[in-house]
């Protein structure tokens, strides 16, 4: 057996075992899946941090979802930063201190520098950061805070969803988020939550006088917190109740899109080299799991490259049914390793889509979905973490 064999079946093995250990995870855990714990009645001061630069469109809403949220109105304490914003972002914020909220102008430093700002600032027990192109639903306090009744726990993830819509990018990156909140939800009963997401997560005050603030120069701050959470052997849960949802705005279109998934990519790639990529001991299982799972999905995507390129250059162009008599011709192990991890592919975006009730999707967007958007983006970030090779200034 040549080396290339040896390579294509580990990793196809690889892909496999992690694929079907997680499907059988979620099994294990189904019938706890969507319970949340029981909620004591306490209502702790909770502070809700809102760092925005030039948000004057999409604050108001998430202003109003916040001054809704089934909580007493004199238990919130709703902080806004504005980083030095160009638009109206602070006029508008302003219009809300009638209510109760309290805005604050520093000079533009960043996501991170504004978070820390409003943290400083904070006066409540538990501190939730909140993106300012967000909007929670009532429950979500109430959803969440339970979760902090183990004391080992110091950050809790809501279901971070995006709204539907016809538009066909933002539906292929609405059924993204439900595959990465599935995902989460998964590791969170390892112990191996990757991510407090920006949009909205609540962390207890005291872990940040603990192990500081955000990392002000760091492009993926929720990630690098979550790290460093972990790192202190601290718990991150993460709840996918639909109490507990909470609304992004995506962005609209494909270079939007590219753009952040480039500041994801390489600012995931320095933490994982800051962090030594958590193959330490103190990570436990984070490391454990979190690293071959995000192999597995490259691996996945190779394998699937691999089969259909050795069947389309390996075979005759001439029949009426090209691609199905390539891949005939052509079959061996490995095509057959090849087609069923397509399949398990598939089968793991179906569970996680459809352990989403109250989530309708359309059939074609998953099927497109998988064929394209999916190994597209994975093809795209294996492109990025080639091409990181320069630093890029912190910013929104």
């Amino acid at each position: 057996m040549e080396l290339i064999d040896i390579l294509n079946y580990s990793v196809a093995f690889f892909t496999i075992y992690t694929t079907v250990f997680f499907l059988l995870l979620f099994f294990k855990y189904k019938k706890d899946y969507y319970t949340t714990p029981k909620w004591s009645g306490n209502t702790p001061l909770v502070s809700i941090v809102i760092p925005a630069y030039n948000e004057e469109k999409y604050l108001k809403k998430c202003l109003d979802s916040i001054l809704t949220l089934d909580y007493p109105r004199e238990k919130l304490d709703v902080i806004v930063v504005d980083d030095g914003s160009t638009d109206r972002t602070a006029t508008v914020a302003k219009e809300y201190e009638k209510y109760g909220v309290r805005v604050f102008s520093k000079k533009n430093g960043g996501k991170g520098a504004a978070l820390n700002y409003g943290i400083e600032r904070a006066r409540g027990e538990f501190i939730a950061t909140m993106d300012a192109d967000s909007y929670v639903t009532p429950k979500v306090l109430k959803e969440l805070l339970p979760y902090f009744e183990d004391h080992e726990v110091m950050a809790v993830t809501p279901a971070v969803k995006i709204a539907p819509s016809n538009s066909v990018i933002r539906e292929f990156q609405r059924i993204e988020y439900l595959m990465i909140l599935f995902s989460r939800k998964l590791l969170s009963y390892l112990d191996a939550v990757p991510v407090t997401p920006g949009p909205f997560s609540i962390f207890r005050a005291s872990i940040f006088k603990e192990i500081g603030g955000f990392d002000e120069h760091n492009l993926v701050e929720d990630q690098e917190i979550a790290m460093r959470i972990q790192q202190h052997n601290y718990k991150i849960r993460s709840s996918v109740s639909d109490d507990s949802t909470v609304y992004t705005e995506p962005p609209d279109n494909m270079g939007d899109l590219l753009r952040q998934r480039v500041r994801w990519q390489r600012g995931g790639i320095r933490n994982y080299w800051r962090y030594k990529f958590m193959i330490k001991p103190e990570f436990g299982n984070y490391g454990m799991f979190f690293i071959p799972l995000n192999f597995a999905t490259l691996s996945a995507f190779f394998i699937v490259l691999g089969l259909l390129l050795n069947a389309i250059f390996n075979n005759p162009f001439y029949t009426r049914y090209i691609l199905l008599e390539s891949v005939v011709m052509s079959f061996n192990m490995f095509t057959v390793i090849g087609v069923f991890v397509l399949l398990m592919s598939f089968v793991w975006l179906y569970a996680a889509v459809s352990s989403f009730k109250s989530e309708r999707i359309k059939l074609r967007y998953i099927l497109l979905f998988m064929i394209f958007y999916w190994y597209l983006m994975v093809c795209y970030n294996v492109l990025m973490a080639v091409a990181e090779i320069r630093r890029e200034k912190t910013s929104w």
